[in-house]
């Protein structure tokens, strides 16, 4: 039987960041007021280009060392950034959302259809709230 071939690493950023960004816009919208929303977001934002700039290339390239000390500690600082960035930008975009790397990240809509993502042609599924989510693992009744 012949092994599949491994991601790309573009592939394994998009893996990541389809698993991270709902999450991390999910927390922001769960720790901040509407208030604080609107004055941290834009800076949030800006900071993942500010930090992706210069370090991006971490996230992409390796040796295919396992990376330890500073190398490790900026690829993790890098990554944070970028995912708080694209969940500050989907928030700010409101229902349009915004598409990195082809996938498309927004706000849950409003009816329970897939939200359409233009670049692609797939149906990317709305997100589910992620308390939803926990209660079905718990056995629990959302509040």
């Amino acid at each position: 039987m012949r092994q599949p071939e491994p991601m790309s690493a573009i592939e394994e950023l998009r893996e990541f960041l389809r698993f991270a960004v709902p999450m991390r816009a999910a927390t922001l919208l769960a720790d901040y007021s509407p208030h604080e929303l609107a004055v941290f977001l834009p800076g949030m934002a800006r900071r993942a280009g500010g930090t992706l700039g210069p370090y991006g290339d971490a996230l992409q390239f390796s040796n295919g060392q396992i990376r330890v000390g500073r190398g490790r500690d900026r690829v993790i600082r890098t990554a944070d950034d970028l995912v708080t960035g694209i969940a500050a930008a989907a928030l700010l975009a409101g229902p349009e959302g915004v598409t990195v790397f082809g996938d498309h990240y927004g706000p849950a809509r409003s009816n329970d259809g897939p939200a359409s993502d233009l670049s692609s042609g797939r149906a990317i599924p709305a997100p589910r709230p992620l308390a939803d989510v926990i209660c079905d693992l718990a056995d629990c009744q959302p509040t």
